[in-house]
């Protein structure tokens, strides 16, 4: 049996997010920049992020970057 751990990730998008799309994030805070999107939040493992980044390749948006956030990081709960 595998455990899955909980990480958080900071994620980089151009342009804005449809509303809907930050609804169905849940649990991921956003911070508008003129010309990205900041996504941050936790997901369950390396498959947490790989069907996330799907999900934002399916409605067309460009990554502009991803990392994971050390826990000392402001926005860290």
């Amino acid at each position: 049996m595998s455990v899955t751990t909980m990480a958080r990730y900071e994620i980089s998008v151009k342009g804005r997010l449809d509303p809907s799309l930050l609804n169905d994030l849940g649990s991921f805070e956003s911070a508008e920049h003129p010309a990205i999107t900041v996504l941050r939040g936790p997901l369950a493992g390396q498959e947490g992020l790989r069907q996330l980044l799907a999900q934002l390749q399916a409605r067309g948006l460009e990554l502009v970057e991803v990392r994971q956030l050390d826990s000392d990081e402001p926005g860290d709960g």
